[in-house]
């Protein structure tokens, strides 16, 4: 190699470097419990814990699943569940994906074999919420699921594997259970090309699991200028869940969030069932209020939030019913 095309090539690894340290800015995290041997784990994923201090018998669990080029802890500590689990007393389950099984430590939501109770990442964090909630005495009819991006995708494949687990859950710039079986196709699925039929998307879930419902309760949160995940991929993700609850069709109660248009559906008792949040402006990430201590605000590309003035969090929360 000529000297001078080294020269290149070394510049080059050095603005990688430079580039990824800018990438991973911290978070600083507050203490977690990590768990080895919780159960069946065939996915090899890691298991990390956040038990506030004093956490009372019956308490609720939120599972919080990380999104890509990141880990399990940044993502809760920055979208801040952890300080909403020391003022609400619940516990936080932080699933870790690992680079041996994506090097961008993404779940696989996209591959056939990840969609449903048999896949090897839902096995594998169906025993972690096992085990937190005998390790812990939790309620096990208020465990919650939430997540970005590919952890939201996963997040919603729990809840249709395990609709008689899960409780409610939330997701941000995320795609339909079933919108792609492979990893070839997932940008063509990310681009938002794909049926808005609600039947034939509940149909996804349904053909697979004999289930009657209820199923989850869900809510939706979707930029409409997310670059990653389509826009449109949100709208399908409610249709989906509006098929599977047999809502479609229905008229929602529309209020807003701060400056954000969200919609509400109610089944037969006036429940609240699926919801969605219509992010005007918004790209792709979660927005936050560090203001008020919700999350951080973002320091580095990989910290996927919008320090908007609003805790989605604590908004989920609120429509699964843990707080007033």
């Amino acid at each position: 190699m000529r000297p001078f095309s080294f020269r290149l090539l070394l510049l080059f690894l050095v603005a990688l470097v430079v580039a990824g340290c800018a990438l991973q800015s911290p978070v600083r995290v507050v203490k977690s419990t990590e768990f080895e041997d919780f159960g069946p784990n065939p996915a090899n994923l890691t298991m990390k814990a956040y038990v506030p201090a004093n956490l009372q018998p019956g308490a609720p669990l939120v599972v919080a699943l990380h999104h890509c080029f990141q880990n399990a802890e940044e993502y809760a500590q920055e979208t801040g569940w952890l300080a909403l689990a020391d003022a609400y007393g619940f516990a936080v389950l932080m699933p870790g994906q690992i680079a041996y099984n994506d090097p961008n430590y993404c779940f696989q939501w996209f591959n056939a074999w990840q969609q449903g109770p048999a896949g090897d990442e839902p096995v594998s964090i169906h025993s972690m919420i096992v085990a937190m909630l005998a390790a812990y005495q939790l309620d096990t009819k208020r465990v919650f699921v939430t997540g970005h991006s590919a952890g939201g995708s996963m997040a919603l494949i729990l809840m249709a594997s395990y609709p008689d687990l899960i409780a409610a859950g939330g997701t941000f710039g995320s795609l339909p259970v079933g919108q792609t079986s492979a990893m070839l196709f997932a940008p063509v699925a990310m681009a938002g090309i794909g049926t808005d039929d609600p039947a034939s998307l509940a149909r996804r879930i349904t053909d697979e699991m004999d289930w009657r419902g209820p199923w989850p309760r869900l809510s939706v949160w979707q930029g409409t200028d997310d670059p990653m995940v389509a826009a449109s991929n949100g709208p399908r993700v409610r249709n989906q869940w509006l098929g599977l609850t047999g809502l479609a069709g229905a008229a929602p109660a529309v209020d807003r969030i701060g400056p954000y248009v969200r919609q509400t559906w109610r089944d037969a008792a006036g429940q609240p069932t699926v919801q969605f949040v219509d992010l005007t402006g918004i790209g792709h990430s979660v927005p936050v209020d560090s203001k008020t201590g919700c999350g951080v605000a973002p320091r580095g590309l990989t910290q996927l939030v919008s320090d908007v003035g609003v805790c989605s969090s604590l908004e989920l929360l609120r429509f699964w019913g843990v707080v007033p």
